[in-house]
């Protein structure tokens, strides 16, 4: 009997090619008969075809197009993820709920937030840990390991509308329904009564530090000294040097200036950083949805033109017992 020959790597990877060029070549000889169907049963295909591009015109209308909405805020005390969930909970809005529909949860009318949707939350990512945002991770691709940090207190928020013009309003009606959230504002007051007490430590340190510069530069001599030893019968001279803090100062000056800037985005528990900004391009914009339309039209039409060309042989299909 015959044993098997095990498979080496070599074989594996000539086993796969011939798999990938046996796939390509169905794909060609596939498309080929595509071509051929349309040829041969081209008013179906054109009257399919026709109807969508009609379709993907009407989808991508200018009242009807969807634009990405994008800004970044600072988190204060609060943590991300309860931030993120309670972003994303607009989403999720329940308009039979009179407490759980989008207008009342926003306090705006319903004209004012016809079409926002998609409420979605992206962390910021510093993949040198140097304290500056490098992208915001929108693919969701970045994993939490070594080699890149989550930024703990930003977060990027985006959702979608057919308004461009109510943005500004949203973000208004957005940053105050986040704030006034009681499990996000509870957080925020004990995060800013400390932050404050340390910016304060730190600049009463570098008033004491340049008290003491002063001093010590106005007090101390510097000139030769000469002292004579008694004792041991023995004549010192020497120089008395002066040390001022200036490094002292300094370092406590940049821990000064990081303190104020955090300090200055505590203003409420989810700060704006970045605006909301409208993308340009609309998801559905006309050439996008033609394109996308058209293909899927001249899929559906050649699948119809298929049927009608071999509508006999299906019927013997569908009758014989």
């Amino acid at each position: 009997m015959e044993q098997p020959r095990e498979m080496n790597l070599f074989d594996l990877c000539a086993a796969i090619g011939r798999s990938i060029g046996r796939g390509i070549k169905g794909l060609c000889h596939l498309f080929g008969n595509m071509l051929q169907l349309t040829i041969r049963q081209w008013w179906i295909v054109l009257i399919v075809v026709s109807l969508a591009v009609a379709a993907a015109l009407y989808i991508s209308r200018k009242e009807n197009r969807v634009y990405e909405v994008n800004g970044v805020v600072m988190l204060n005390g609060v943590a991300k993820d309860v931030v993120a969930r309670d972003y994303k909970a607009l989403g999720k809005s329940n308009d039979a709920f009179a407490q759980q529909n989008l207008a009342s949860m926003l306090q705006l009318d319903y004209s004012q937030i016809a079409g926002c949707s998609y409420f979605e939350t992206y962390d910021l990512i510093d993949f040198l840990a140097d304290g500056v945002v490098d992208i915001i991770d929108y693919d969701i691709e970045v994993p939490y390991d070594t080699m890149s940090v989550h930024m703990p207190d930003m977060l990027a928020l985006q959702f979608r509308t057919k308004q461009p013009n109510n943005v500004a309003l949203m973000q208004e009606a957005i940053l105050n329904y986040l704030n006034t959230r009681d499990n996000i504002r509870a957080p925020y007051e004990q995060f800013r009564a400390d932050l404050q007490r340390e910016a304060q430590f730190h600049h009463d340190q570098l008033e004491k530090l340049d008290s003491l510069t002063s001093v010590f530069y106005f007090s101390s001599q510097t000139s030769a000294q000469v002292k004579l030893d008694r004792k041991h019968e023995e004549l010192l001279v020497g120089t008395r040097a002066m040390k001022l803090f200036l490094e002292d100062i300094q370092d406590e000056m940049k821990v000064l200036r990081t303190t104020d800037a955090r300090l200055a985005y505590a203003s409420a528990p989810v700060a704006i950083v970045s605006p909301f900004v409208l993308e340009n391009k609309a998801i559905n914009g006309p050439f996008k949805c033609v394109v996308i339309l058209v293909i899927l039209g001249w899929v559906l039409g050649v699948a119809l033109a298929a049927l009608v060309e071999n509508r006999k042989q299906i019927g013997r299909w569908l009758t014989r017992k």
